[in-house]
């Protein structure tokens, strides 16, 4: 019997069920019971618990606390968000993976922070006491005292035994570390974080939503006060279409195979590499080696040549001093960066094709809710690529040699 056809015995069994419309009987926090009350001071003034602590006037009042952070998918009761001596700060969260906490650890470290600076306890919350809330304690503590993310919990594990954050959690605590205990934009795992997270949304949604519209970055091609110098462009009408910064390298598959043979069936952490199931993309068959292979009797076309070669080995250089394995070079064979501004397809999109702003040649494709596969055996999600063939990786010199 199918969902749907029991839904319809459902129906047909209990034809009287109506959707209450008494105000009184809609879903509140009131109604809910997260068990018996249970807190537990990490740190001087410094409290981890549970909901049902956060909603007893006399447990706060019992512990000195004036200050609350909730982490939940609600807000506590009234009497609690209204209480002229308390001060609540709610951070909507669900407890899954894919939830972006740590977009908010820069905001509650300054809360408890400048709470316990003023005098003032907090307790920090979220349903159980265990994951969410567990989560921005330690982020607490890991900035606080420049903490690795195992030292952080081990030292909330010693005064509240069963906090476990969710392995997202885990991750972002660890890229968090990673970052200096700061949100750099400009770091790639963050990069790639960030984009997974749109990716989820868009395989909802169908398109991109607005909270995810910072994951495009803005038109390297638009006239800039301080440009890049290092650009990729269109090897038809040579316009910019990328620039080095929006590169997302990752290891070539063979590589990353016998590097991280333990890793296979883990939580994935903010990095380019994930399994997924696309076709191959495009990338230089026999027609691109056909055209990098023709004889070259002209001085122009020798000086063309010359300029080929370094461009090539300016690439290889560029991948290889990106690279996070100083022994491990970067795969080169398709350029995989951040979505940009002229890629107007994407907003309402899930997968496409990317063409020249300028001459509308085909650069590239990308997808928003499927791995792409990249030669080298790779498997990148979400994926937006340009071809070798069709770009041109440009330095300063070049841009020089061009002028003149």
């Amino acid at each position: 019997m199918s969902m749907n056809e029991g839904i319809a015995v459902v129906t047909k069994v209990v034809p009287s069920v109506k959707r209450a419309k008494d105000p009184a009987a809609v879903l509140t926090r009131e109604d809910l019971d997260a068990g018996p009350i249970s807190l537990d001071e990490i740190e001087p003034g410094l409290w981890l618990g549970n909901a049902s602590a956060a909603a007893d006037v006399g447990t706060l009042k019992a512990h000195a606390i004036q200050s609350i952070l909730s982490i939940d998918s609600v807000p506590l009761p009234v009497h609690i968000t209204d209480h002229p001596n308390l001060r609540v700060r709610h951070i909507q969260a669900a407890d899954v993976p894919r939830e972006d906490l740590i977009r908010h650890f820069e905001d509650t470290n300054r809360f408890i922070g400048d709470s316990l600076a003023e005098g003032r306890h907090v307790l920090v919350h979220c349903y159980f006491g265990v994951s969410r809330s567990a989560t921005i304690v330690i982020a607490y503590l890991m900035e606080k005292y420049r903490l690795g993310y195992e030292a952080a919990f081990q030292r909330v594990k010693a005064k509240r035994r069963f906090v476990m954050p969710n392995p997202g959690f885990v991750n972002q605590l660890k890229l968090y570390a990673r970052m200096a205990y700061r949100i750099d934009r400009t770091n790639e795992r963050y990069k790639l974080f960030r984009l997974r997270l749109a990716g989820d949304n868009v395989r909802k949604a169908k398109r991109l939503p607005t909270e995810c519209m910072d994951v495009v970055k803005a038109d390297p091609g638009v006239t800039q006060e301080s440009p890049e110098p290092y650009v990729y462009r269109c090897r038809k009408c040579r316009r910019v279409v990328a620039t080095r910064s929006n590169l997302l390298l990752h290891k070539p598959k063979a590589a990353m195979v016998a590097q991280s043979p333990a890793k296979v069936g883990r939580e994935p952490e903010a990095t380019l590499e994930e399994v997924g199931t696309d076709e191959a993309v495009d990338s230089n068959g026999a027609e691109g080696a056909a055209e990098n292979s023709m004889p070259s009797d002209s001085p122009a076309a020798g000086m063309n040549d010359l300029t080929e070669q370094l461009r090539r080995s300016s690439i290889s250089s560029e991948h290889s001093n990106r690279s996070s394995e100083k022994d491990t070079a970067m795969c080169s064979k398709i350029f995989f960066i951040e979505p940009l501004a002229w890629m107007t397809d994407i907003y309402r999109n899930t997968q496409g094709r990317l063409y020249c702003p300028k001459c509308t040649v085909k650069l590239g494709s990308f997808n928003w809710v499927m791995a792409t596969k990249c030669p080298c055996g790779a498997e990148i999600f979400p994926a937006f690529y340009l071809v070798p063939s069709k770009t041109e990786y440009s330095t300063v010199v070049q841009n020089v040699q061009v002028t003149v």
